[in-house]
């Protein structure tokens, strides 16, 4: 053990993991209880272009083996794809955070269509679904098979020979895109009968979120919390933000990050581009999609300070974040950023 580790471990304080900035990618698409799973992970295998079937490839070490990274255990962050998306949906941000040291799951939900894994899923009967402009339609019920698949998959890596001993247990997060971030909000309490514990920190990207605030329940989310919106997704952002907004009434620490120009698909797989590096190299709005989100994780679930969750960059059209700070004597208050 290390100098630095032994006085964290006398001072009470809790280590902090090493901050990966480059691993190598591995992929694969396995099946989970009979749900077909894309999943990218720290891998010792050889990375080359792979294309991965829906128009987008990235640089991925194919069925490579499971390895620690870093030396170290690795986070998992589940995520969650839109309606009618798939879990190869967000690649540039999925195969992005895998390269900083995370396992990332995607499994394909039932009304997985505008894009397809290789192998494709099986065919799969889609929940009903109630109107989005009546989300006082919506309950706990409502898309019960998007928290089954994410418990499954949760649960069969948990428990899968390669990645039982990689993964860190005690820090999972959850990222989705609009319907899954509807999926991860409910998971992270909006739904109290869907609250998986094991949930630590919550990515919501133009989540569907207005199920929740018609039953009042966003107060009761307990976990680091961080909404992104854009300024042309008139159908959700103004949802997130205002005085009646889905922030306003997130729990501490909470983030809006507002992306310049941005409609509702701006965090599917890149518009022109059709690589990871293109669209990270040419898209700004994608680059600060992955620079907030993984930040978010990295402070939460690996315990790293992040510079970045502190500051507006100048690309973003807002930014704004709440937090509890501690004062003498014990006591805190709660502290907002613009």
């Amino acid at each position: 053990m290390s100098l630095r580790a032994l006085l964290l471990l006398f001072l009470g304080l809790p280590a902090m993991a090493q901050d990966c900035a480059s691993v190598t990618v591995g992929f694969r698409v396995m099946s989970i209880q009979g749900r077909v799973v894309a999943v990218w992970y720290p891998s010792a295998g050889r990375a080359a272009e792979y294309d991965y079937g829906a128009s987008f490839s990235g640089n991925v070490a194919l069925n490579g083996p499971v390895s620690l990274a870093c030396g170290q255990r690795a986070p998992l962050v589940v995520f969650s794809h839109g309606d009618l998306g798939c879990g190869v949906q967000s690649i540039a941000f999925t195969e992005e955070l895998a390269r900083h040291g995370y396992v990332v799951a995607a499994p394909d939900h039932a009304d997985a269509f505008l894009c397809h894994t290789v192998p494709p899923s099986p065919p799969r009967v889609p929940a009903k679904q109630p109107s989005v402009f009546k989300p006082e339609t919506w309950h706990d019920t409502t898309f019960l098979d998007r928290r089954r698949d994410i418990e499954a998959v949760i649960d069969g890596l948990l428990s899968d020979a390669a990645f039982r001993d990689v993964i860190d247990a005690r820090n999972i997060g959850a990222a989705g895109h609009s319907l899954g971030g509807y999926t991860m909000v409910g998971l992270a309490g909006g739904w109290p009968s869907w609250l998986d514990p094991r949930i630590r920190a919550v990515l919501a990207m133009s989540p569907y979120v207005m199920p929740f605030q018609v039953r009042k329940t966003l107060a009761g989310i307990r976990v680091p919390l961080m909404y992104q919106g854009g300024t042309l997704d008139v159908g959700i952002t103004p949802f997130l933000i205002g005085p009646n907004g889905a922030y306003r009434e997130a729990v501490s620490p909470a983030y809006f990050v507002e992306l310049k120009a941005a409609a509702h698909l701006a965090w599917t797989n890149c518009g022109q581009e059709r690589t990871t590096a293109s669209c990270l190299e040419k898209d700004a709005n994608f680059r600060l999609i992955d620079a907030y989100g993984i930040a978010f994780f990295d402070r939460y679930l690996r315990n790293l300070p992040q510079p970045i969750l502190a500051k507006k960059d100048p690309g973003l059209a807002d930014y704004q974040f709440r937090l509890v700070v501690s004062q003498l004597g014990g006591a805190s208050r709660p502290t907002a950023y613009r």
